[in-house]
C-alpha cells in the first residue's frame, strides 16, 4: 500500500491534468476552482495574486467553522457512486499511465515529467531546453494527447477518467496532515490544472467544442447567494436600466445571443469582488441575478456558454465593473457573447498543394485571455482543419521553416472558409522587454502591458501581444514582428502610458503616474441618473482621436472616474435603451463632467432581399457612426429582424439617420435617412440587401462622396478615392488633405463627426476644404451610390 501511496502522490498532477481535475468537488479547491479551473490565466502565466487572493479569501470566509469542516471531510471520502473500480483496477491503470509515460518518445517525456511530476513552470523548462515558451506548450500538448491515446487504447475514455477519480481524491485529501500542508498542495494542484488541464485537454465533440471545459459528469453547483432565477416564464426586460430597493446591494440582467437576440440558457457569469470570486448561471431565459454578499465594485471576469466564444480579458482588467450600493438593485443589464461557428481552415504551399501535418495557432485575442479557446491545431491530410475564433483573428500556420498568416475577415466571415498560404517567410520571434514603475522608479506589479502594431490597416495578419506584469514589475511581449508596435500600460488608480518601440526592443521602461481624475455622470434629460452606460474617452491630438478608456459601468448614481494624463478628452456615453450622449470635451482634471442622453428616435422597418423581395431574419440593424465597449457591453447594440424581417431600433440619435445593416450571405449596406428628432418615430422604412454572387467578396453599399479616409494630426487624409465617385469627380486625389467639411473644422468634428457630415442623400452636394500647396481650395462634391 506505501509503494500505491507513493505513486498516486507521484502522479498526482499528471492524473489530475488527464482527468480535468474535477474530482474533490465539495473540497476549498471547488470552492476555488468556481473562478479559477474553468477560467484560467494563459498556460505559461503564472495565475499570480488572483489565485492567491481567491483561495485567501475563500478560506477566509467560513471553511474554519466545524460545519465547513465536516462537509470538508466528507468530500474527501470516497464516493460509492462513482464507478472506479476496485482498488486493483485503479493501481493497475496508474501502472499503465507510469509505463505509458515510460514510453513516451522525447522531447515529450522529459517536457511532461518536469513540468507535472517536478512541477517547473513552462518558462523553467523553455530555459532548460532553450527553446522559446511556445515550443513548450507544444510539446506539453502533444505529450498529453499522446498519452491519452495510450490509455484510450487499453480504457474506455470515460472508465480510465472515473478510475482516476477516487485516487486523486484520497492523493489530495487522504495524504494531507496540516492546515498548512493542506492549502500549500491545494494550491500547487491548482496551478497544475490551471497550466495543463484547460489549455492541454482537448474539448467537446460537436458544434462549440473548444468552448466551454466539460465536468465528466461533476456539475459545479451554484452558490445559494447567488443562484439565478429559476422560474419558466419568459420575463420582459425593461427599456433600459433601473434602480431598485432591495435588502441586499443586487444586480440583474439578462446574457444574449448577439446574432439572434434570444437569452442564452446557463451561461456561466463570474464576478470578482472583495469577497473573492463569485459565479453564477442564467436560466433558460437567460435571465442572472447576483445577490451580493456586501456594496463594493464587482467586475465582470468572464461569461461562457456552450456553442459562444468566452468573454475573458486579462483578470484584474475587464472593462465592465459594477458598483452596487447597500440596500439597492440594479436590474436590466444586457450582456452579450457571439457564437462559436465552425469555420474550416485550409494550409496550402505557394503552388495550391495542401500541407499536411502544418501546426496552426490563433493569434490576438485580448478578450480571451482566461478562458481560452482551443488556439492549436494541425492541418490533416488534405491540409484542413476546424476552428472557432471571433472576427478579425489571425492565424499562423508553419509546416518546417515555412510559415503564413491569414485574417478572418468579413469574406471568411461569409463563407466559412479560411485558407492559409505558407512559404518562406521571417518568424515571428522578436520580444519586447522591459519594465513598469511609479513616479519613484517603484516596481508596479499587475499592470496590464500590451503592444498593437503602430500601423494596422484593414486586412493586416498583425498582431499584438499582452501579459500582466510580475511582482518586480518586469514585463516580456512574445510572438512580434520586427516592426513598429505602440506599447502601453493600463492599471486602476494609475494614468495609461505609452511609448514606441520595434520588435526586439530590450529594457522598455513604462513609468506610470497618477495623472489627473476626469469625473462625472451621466443623466438624462430629466436629470435623473443613468445606472447603467458604457463611457468612452479620446485624447484629443489635432483631427486625432486617441481612445484612452473605454469603461462599462453599472452604478446607481451613475457616476463615473477615470485617471488620464494631462490634456483635453472628448467623453460620450451610450446606455441601453437610450440615444447616446452628445460628445463633451473636457480638460484633464474636469469633475462636474455631464452626460446626458435623450430619448432619442424610433425607427421600424424592415429588411429585404433586393433579389427577390424576402424578408432577412437576424439583419443586424445599428446607427453607423457609434462603436466601441467591450464585446460583452458594446456602446452600440442595435437590434436583429425577427423572423418576419421586420425590426424596431430604439434610441437613434437626433440629427442625420444614418444606419448599418448586415446579415450573412448580403453585401452590408448604410443606409442615410431623414433627420429626426427626440420622440420621433420613423417609418416603416425598407432596406434592400444585395445578395452575393457566389465566390462574391462582401462590400458595403453606401451613399457618399467615395474616399477611404485616415486621420492625422493635420487633417482627415485621403487614402483613396473610388473609381466613378464624386471625389474622382471634383478631383480630389489620393494625399489630399481635408480640412473643412461643409464650413465644419475637422479637427473640431474628428473622423466620425466629419463623416457624418459627408453622409447624406443622393444627388446633393457636400463642400469639401482641401490644404494644398498652393492653398486652402473648396470643391462641391456629388454624393453618389457606392460599393466600397
Amino acid at each position: 500500500m506505501s509503494t500505491e501511496l507513493a505513486q498516486l502522490a507521484s502522479l498526482r498532477g499528471l492524473a489530475r491534468a488527464l482527468v480535468h481535475g474535477d474530482a474533490d468537488a465539495d473540497d476549498l479547491l471547488q470552492d476555488t476552482a468556481l473562478a479559477a479551473i474553468e477560467h484560467p490565466p494563459p498556460p505559461d502565466r503564472p495565475p499570480g495574486p488572483w489565485l492567491v487572493r481567491v483561495l485567501r479569501n475563500r478560506w477566509r470566509m467560513g471553511w474554519r467553522t466545524d460545519t465547513r469542516r465536516r462537509a470538508r471531510e466528507a468530500a474527501v471520502a470516497p464516493e460509492p457512486a462513482v464507478d472506479g473500480g476496485d482498488a486493483i483496477d485503479r493501481a493497475r491503470l496508474l501502472q499503465r499511465l507510469g509505463e505509458a509515460l515510460v514510453a513516451l518518445a522525447e522531447p515529450y517525456r522529459t517536457t511532461v515529467i518536469r513540468r507535472y511530476l517536478d512541477g517547473a513552470s513552462a518558462a523553467e523548462i523553455a530555459r532548460e531546453q532553450d527553446v522559446p515558451a511556445g515550443t513548450v506548450r507544444w510539446r506539453l500538448k502533444t505529450g498529453l494527447e499522446r498519452l491519452r491515446a495510450a490509455l484510450d487504447e487499453s480504457h474506455t475514455r470515460t472508465r480510465w477518467r472515473l478510475a482516476l477519480v477516487p485516487a486523486l481524491r484520497f492523493a489530495q485529501g487522504g495524504l494531507l496532515v496540516t492546515a498548512k500542508t493542506k492549502i500549500a498542495l491545494v494550491i500547487a494542484t491548482v496551478v497544475v490544472a490551471l497550466f495543463a488541464w484547460w489549455r492541454l485537454a482537448p474539448g467537446p465533440e460537436g458544434p462549440g467544442a473548444g468552448v466551454r471545459p466539460q465536468a465528466s459528469g461533476v456539475r459545479l453547483p451554484d452558490p445559494p447567494a447567488v443562484r439565478s432565477p429559476q422560474s419558466a416564464v419568459p420575463r420582459a426586460m425593461p427599456p433600459h436600466a433601473l434602480v431598485e430597493n432591495s435588502s441586499a446591494p443586487t444586480i440583474s440582467g439578462r446574457v444574449v445571443n448577439w446574432s439572434t437576440g434570444d437569452g442564452v440558457d446557463d451561461a456561466e457569469l463570474t464576478f470578482d469582488g472583495q469577497d473573492g470570486a463569485i459565479a453564477l448561471r442564467t436560466d433558460a431565459q437567460g435571465d442572472f441575478e447576483l445577490v451580493a454578499p456586501h456594496a463594493g465594485r464587482y467586475t465582470l471576469v468572464t461569461i461562457s456558454a456552450q456553442g459562444f466564444l468566452p468573454y475573458a480579458p486579462e483578470y484584474l482588467h475587464s472593462p465592465v465593473r459594477v458598483d452596487l450600493a447597500p440596500a439597492r438593485a440594479i436590474r436590466g443589464i444586457q450582456l452579450f457573447l457571439f457564437p462559436a461557428l465552425d469555420y474550416h481552415g485550409r494550409v496550402v504551399d505557394a503552388s495550391g498543394a495542401p500541407v499536411v501535418g502544418a501546426h496552426v495557432r490563433l493569434l490576438g485575442t485580448p478578450e480571451q485571455q482566461i478562458y481560452r479557446l482551443a488556439t492549436e491545431w494541425s492541418s490533416d491530410r488534405d491540409g484542413t482543419f476546424v476552428f472557432h475564433a471571433p472576427d478579425n483573428a489571425v492565424l499562423e500556420a508553419t509546416a518546417g521553416t515555412r510559415r503564413g498568416w491569414a485574417v478572418l475577415d468579413g469574406k471568411v466571415a461569409i463563407d466559412k472558409q479560411l485558407t492559409i498560404v505558407v512559404g518562406e517567410a521571417l518568424a515571428r520571434d522578436q520580444v519586447i522587454t522591459g519594465r513598469v514603475v511609479d513616479e519613484q522608479g517603484q516596481p508596479l506589479a499587475d499592470v496590464l502591458v500590451s503592444a498593437d502594431p503602430d500601423d494596422l490597416r484593414g486586412g493586416s495578419t498583425r498582431v499584438g501581444s499582452t501579459m500582466m506584469t510580475g511582482s518586480d514589475g518586469t514585463f516580456k511581449l512574445e510572438h512580434l514582428d520586427r516592426e513598429s508596435y505602440v506599447v502601453g500600460g493600463e492599471a486602476d488608480g494609475f494614468a495609461s502610458t505609452i511609448v514606441h518601440a520595434h520588435g526586439g526592443a530590450r529594457d522598455v521602461e513604462l513609468v506610470m503616474t497618477r495623472g489627473q481624475v476626469i469625473a462625472g455622470s451621466v443623466v438624462t434629460a430629466a436629470g435623473d441618473p443613468v445606472p447603467a452606460f458604457t463611457l468612452l474617452a479620446f485624447r484629443r491630438d489635432g483631427v486625432l482621436r486617441i481612445e484612452t478608456a473605454t469603461r462599462s459601468i453599472a452604478d446607481a448614481s451613475g457616476h463615473f472616474e477615470l485617471r488620464v494624463q494631462p490634456g483635453k478628452y472628448d467623453l460620450a456615453a451610450s446606455a441601453n435603451g437610450w440615444a447616446p450622449s452628445p460628445t463633451v470635451t473636457a480638460e484633464a482634471g474636469a469633475t462636474d463632467v455631464k452626460l446626458v442622453v435623450s430619448a432619442g428616435a424610433v425607427v421600424r422597418g424592415s429588411v429585404r432581399s433586393a433579389g427577390d423581395g424576402s424578408p432577412i431574419p437576424y439583419a443586424r440593424v445599428m446607427n453607423e457612426a457609434v462603436g466601441g465597449g467591450a464585446s460583452a457591453e458594446p456602446a452600440n447594440v442595435g437590434t436583429v429582424t425577427h423572423r418576419d424581417g421586420t425590426f424596431e431600433l430604439t434610441g437613434v440619435p437626433p440629427g442625420k439617420l444614418s444606419l448599418s445593416i448586415a446579415a450573412d450571405g448580403f453585401h452590408e449596406r448604410i443606409e442615410s435617412l431623414a433627420s429626426a428628432h427626440d420622440g420621433d418615430s420613423v417609418g416603416p422604412v425598407d432596406l434592400r440587401l444585395t445578395p452575393l454572387a457566389p465566390g462574391e467578396q462582401p462590400n458595403i453599399e453606401l451613399v457618399g462622396i467615395g474616399v477611404q479616409l485616415a486621420a492625422d494630426h493635420d487633417g482627415l487624409r485621403v487614402e483613396r478615392v473610388i473609381d466613378g465617385s464624386g471625389a474622382q469627380a471634383a478631383g480630389i486625389v489620393a494625399g489630399d488633405h481635408i480640412v473643412q467639411v461643409d464650413g465644419g473644422d475637422v479637427a473640431e468634428l474628428g473622423l466620425q463627426g466629419s463623416i457624418a457630415k459627408i453622409r447624406g442623400e443622393v444627388g446633393t452636394t457636400v463642400a469639401i476644404t482641401l490644404a494644398r500647396a498652393s492653398g486652402n481650395v473648396t470643391v462641391n462634391v456629388e454624393r453618389r451610390k457606392l460599393r466600397a
